[in-house]
């Protein structure tokens, strides 16, 4: 946080603003790595204000400097890395006397997968039909491509799968030779953009007759039996990849979707046969046992088979919540808030496809209570201003605060508070969390040292070092008044130093100190010098110079 020092250091300056007030928001809820969020702010005109935004593990991801405008508004662009962290991303402005947060999340869309069983070897002008599966088993639209040897792409069509996620396409090959095929979805808001890439030989002669004997449906960790009289070996590709096959294999399907199998001779690959993996997936709902009325609660359905793209639709007492589409990882995400005291009891279901087939899931129990308020604890010093970077421990619950402010919703009653600034517990007490406000004094003191010459007189631009025991814990150098300010020192016993003077300084009971600089060791030596040739002055005044002239007769 050394960065953030000059910007932080902006909210110690006192700034007469009348009525401040800030707003911050952000122009979407939810964004994907890689993109662009756009940062308002809103305040009174020509106000300074220092924005923050952190990751979801607490990590400083920017840290701006803002002025707004005539109009009271300025704006940040936030360029999302590529690789950054999925979560809750939380936007904090501040401005002497006002104070604002937004919360926006990144996810990345789930991305369908698409699957292509073209022929192994065709005919050369004959028309061929093209295969291809949407995992899981989606409708959607997917434009195909083919690339001819020595071509370029060339469009094939643009098909919309069936309610079962299969498509074709139609393609008459003009050349010999080896031919790629390309399958490409746009993408839209709820899944993103992905495209798949399979090749098939175009020849003279006619397509080899060999085939693959397999059952056409099996479920996922089945054992199935599968032959390919004649075949070298059996080319199996499904949305984990391609594994190659003994002619005579009883094969363990240990991954759901369709597995195209390719009979193999030599060089040349047959028609393949398709046998279609199913498999059993249950959504477990997780999420707080107990919230507020109007408290919006993060439910998260974690399914039993790490799948993305599957639509995933929440209930609670026969009344659907919302649906949300699982992301890579086999969770799903919503956020909800409930409007009526009660038991609630939500529950998550898998919406079948081809390849899925829902079974129950754990359900969650939250209990919705009227007696939870929301509370913004504010960390301050002695002296009122802002502690920054604190970390405030309330009811079990650790809440980070970067810009002094933490937010949380708790039951109205008594708690232990701590409060953390870089690993030192700088308050620690009983408090009473009504709602609204609650300030936290810290025990972080000032301690001001005033240096003054041996003549008495205030010493400029002089280093003053501040030690506890014999660790030296900062440098200040003293201003045009002599004085030298050390902040936020928790309480204890230093000592200070200026040049050859030093006293122990006992903080809070002292709040500031004088140091006497002696007199420099040059002076001594000088000082006699002068007496003498002082002395030595008065004595020719005294004396004068006599001289004595005899007159010669």
């Amino acid at each position: 946080m050394r960065k953030a020092a000059p910007l932080l250091a902006l909210f110690l300056v006192v700034l007469a603003i009348a009525q401040p007030w800030l707003v911050v928001s952000t122009d979407s809820p939810v964004y994907e790595p890689g993109t662009t969020a756009t940062i308002k702010v809103e305040g009174p005109p020509g106000a300074p204000v220092g924005l923050e935004v952190r990751g979801p593990a607490g990590e400083l991801v920017a840290l701006k400097q803002l002025e707004l405008d005539a109009k009271g508004v300025a704006y940040f662009q936030l360029e999302l890395d590529p690789a950054c962290s999925e979560g809750v991303y939380t936007v904090y402005a501040a401005t002497p006397g006002a104070y604002a947060q937004a919360a926006f999340l990144v996810l990345r869309r789930p991305s369908p997968a698409i699957l292509l069983a073209p022929p192994g070897q065709v005919e050369v002008g004959k028309e061929i039909a093209v295969l291809g599966f949407v995992y899981p088993g989606l409708p959607l639209e997917v434009t195909v491509y083919v690339k001819p040897p020595g071509g370029d792409w060339e469009l094939a069509g643009t098909v919309k799968a069936n309610v079962s996620g299969w498509f074709t396409a139609v393609y008459k090959p003009t050349r010999e030779g080896i031919h790629l095929l390309k399958a490409a979805y746009n993408g839209s808001e709820e899944y993103a953009s992905t495209s798949s890439i399979a090749n098939f030989t175009a020849a003279r002669a006619p397509p080899p007759q060999w085939s693959v004997s397999a059952p056409q449906r099996a479920w996922l960790g089945e054992n199935a039996s599968i032959n390919c009289a004649g075949c070298d070996y059996v080319l199996a590709r499904t949305v984990a990849g391609e594994r190659l096959l003994k002619p005579e294999a009883l094969v363990e399907l240990d991954t759901p979707g369709p597995w195209i199998l390719y009979p193999v001779k030599g060089k040349a690959l047959g028609s393949p046969a398709v046998l279609l993996v199913r498999a059993k997936v249950s959504a477990s709902v997780e999420g707080p046992s107990e919230a507020g009325v109007g408290e919006p609660v993060q439910l998260r359905a974690r399914l039993s088979l790490p799948v993305q793209a599957l639509t995933v639709r929440f209930e609670s007492g026969g009344k659907v919540l919302d649906e949300v589409v699982s992301r890579s990882n086999g969770t799903a995400l919503l956020k909800v808030a409930f409007t009526e005291v009660g038991e609630y009891e939500v529950a998550a279901s898998v919406q079948p496809t081809s390849v899925f087939e829902a079974e129950p899931g754990k359900t969650l129990t939250l209990k919705v209570v009227g007696e939870r308020v929301f509370v913004r604890l504010i960390v301050v010093d002695s002296k009122g201003r802002r502690l920054y970077n604190a970390v405030v421990e309330v009811g079990g619950a650790r809440l980070e605060a970067p810009m002094g402010v933490a937010e949380t919703v708790v039951r109205k009653g008594d708690y232990d508070v701590r409060v953390l600034w870089h690993g030192l517990t700088v308050y620690a007490g009983r408090t009473r969390l009504e709602g609204g406000n609650v300030t936290l004094a810290a025990q972080l003191y000032d301690l001001e040292v005033k240096v003054l010459d041996f003549l008495g007189r205030p010493a400029p631009g002089e280093s003053v070092e501040i030690y506890n025991a014999t660790e030296l814990l900062a440098i200040a150098l003293t201003d045009s008044e002599g004085r030298a300010l050390f902040i936020r020192l928790p309480p204890g016993t230093y000592t200070v130093r200026a040049g050859e003077a030093q006293a122990q300084v006992a903080v809070p009971q002292e709040s500031g100190t004088t140091l006497h600089l002696p007199p420099p060791s040059w002076l001594v030596p000088v000082a006699v010098l002068l007496v003498a040739v002082a002395l030595a002055a008065l004595a020719l005044k005294k004396g004068g110079l006599q001289v004595k002239i005899s007159k010669k007769e």
